[in-house]
């Protein structure tokens, strides 16, 4: 029988809390439901062949009849208060095998993906992690590499660690953690951990405080990390943005790396898209405008198709920069523009937004709900899509927006920077503002409002938007590459 490196396959297990079609929150559900499907398969530049499934909790029980999932076995967990059981469950979509891990005891009482409550979701992604480990002792298939997702996973690549020292068969894992969200550590844990006999990490350039903490020792254990873009991945070498660990990523900085995120271009294609009534594409931009007209009228905006239309997409909370767009809606309020903000998140900002639709509701549409087809004829409708988000590792809203001829005005920070060019002019796809205060905001809003009176300018923004190319093409390609020098790693 021949070994790993002979066969020429690299074995993949990818971990997240989330992955679309099952589960889908946000960008991770994106993420986890569409990176797998681009590395199925593909080849290395070392020439192996990537073999990769996917592990997930089972948050819902209606998920094992609706995706028709089969039982495999039982897995029992040792902790100090109980005896901790669950299942585990497979199914199969796109050629690739999903693993589904199901808590019975101790109960959680929630199909939710993730718990208000900060004990109950360490609870739950202890157990996912910890069955985790012990699911690969029961299957027929030995992983080379542990893919692992932000906090919720990253346990899984402490906890390998820890076996890799104690029980030398463990030494041909090698780990990968990717940070989509590093403000989110896994707070509340050491109970959880205490019950599990979970040692903390003992390393002394991870600072005390974190010590306990899932994602710090996850990122102690790594072999290799990724933040999901270049300019984030740099950005955590910062206070501001690495929340006390930015020491850590400087001196381990050859073990960090950043790859930006792609988009399902399957879904996100304007010309296809079944949500809209008028599809286009660049080579017939100019059907686009229709559906901006049925949008105003359909909502009782001011139906001039020719002011600016300015959308918002977003979760309503302070990273996104809700305050911002606030101010600086307010300061613009003397031009002529339309603006539809869908979303929905705390109430403080929802309640502001419904009040700026009572004062100008011949101008400002605010629809406070999740709605993915209105999103889509937002995307395709509006010209410009505001994103002042006050940090953004990668951000996935202003590369829709881009494919669909709608122009983000972001801030220069993490993904943004990365995806929306302003230089040369020629090449112009967005606007971008460096410093997160009101005056910045407006004046960049100011300036693309300029372009966008110059129909000539503004035609060539949007297509180079249209035409840039986000699929995950580009970033599979660097994941494969990562995947083969951490499979050389084993084997040197």
């Amino acid at each position: 029988m021949p070994n790993k490196e002979e066969d020429g396959i690299i074995r993949v297990l990818f971990a997240s809390a989330e992955a679309e079609p099952f589960y889908k929150i946000g960008g991770l559900g994106d993420y986890s439901g569409s990176l797998p499907n681009a590395l199925e398969g593909q080849t290395t530049k070392n020439n192996h062949k990537i073999d990769i499934r996917v592990v997930l909790p089972l948050h819902d029980p209606a998920t094992i009849k609706k995706f028709s999932l089969h039982e495999e076995f039982a897995i029992t967990l040792n902790s100090k208060s109980c005896k901790a059981t669950g299942r585990v469950f497979t199914s199969k979509s796109n050629g690739i095998v999903y693993y589904f891990i199901q808590q019975l005891h101790p109960k959680i009482d929630s199909a939710n993906v993730y718990a208000s409550n900060e004990y109950v979701n360490s609870l739950k992604f202890a157990f996912f992690s910890l069955a985790c480990i012990k699911m690969l002792d029961q299957i027929d298939w030995h992983p080379d590499i542990l893919h692992a997702n932000d906090w919720h996973s990253a346990l899984i690549i402490h906890q390998l660690n820890d076996l890799r020292i104690l029980n030398k068969k463990r030494n041909k894992f090698q780990t990968l953690l990717v940070i989509h969200n590093m403000p989110f550590m896994g707070n509340g844990s050491e109970k959880v951990f205490q019950d599990f006999m979970i040692h903390p990490t003992t390393d002394t350039d991870i600072p005390k405080w974190a010590q306990h903490l899932p994602l710090p020792m996850g990122i102690a254990a790594a072999d290799k990390i990724v933040a999901v873009s270049p300019t984030y991945a740099e950005e955590l070498k910062t206070n501001y943005f690495a929340y006390g660990l930015e020491n850590y990523f400087i001196k381990y900085s050859d073990k960090l790396s950043g790859i930006i995120n792609g988009i399902n271009t399957d879904i996100w294609d304007p010309s296809k898209d079944m949500n809209l009534t008028h599809n286009f594409s660049v080579q017939s931009i100019e059907k686009r405008n229709k559906n901006k007209i049925e949008l105003i009228k359909e909502l009782g905006l001011n139906k001039d198709p020719d002011l600016p239309l300015l959308v918002v997409i977003s979760r309503l909370e302070n990273q996104k920069g809700i305050d911002l767009l606030l101010d600086g809606l307010l300061l613009i309020e003397d031009e002529k523009w339309n603006a539809v903000i869908l979303g929905t998140g705390h109430h403080g900002y929802e309640h502001a937004f419904r009040a700026l639709e009572r004062e100008k509701p011949k101008k400002i549409r605010a629809l406070m709900e999740y709605n993915s087809c209105l999103a889509s004829k937002l995307y395709a409708s509006g010209d410009m899509i505001l994103m002042p988000s006050l940090y953004e590792p990668c951000g996935l809203s202003q590369m829709i927006a881009m494919r669909y001829g709608c122009i983000p005005i972001a801030h220069a920070v993490g993904g943004l920077k990365d995806s929306i060019f302003i230089k040369p002019e020629s090449a112009r796809t967005g606007f971008l503002f460096n410093d997160p205060n009101p005056n910045a905001f407006i004046n960049c809003i100011k300036d693309a409002f300029s372009k966008y009176r110059q129909a000539e300018k503004w035609s060539s923004v949007q297509m180079n938007a249209m035409q840039m190319d986000y699929s995950w093409d580009n970033s599979a390609k660097k994941y494969a590459d990562l995947y083969d020098n951490l499979f050389s790693a084993n084997y040197s």
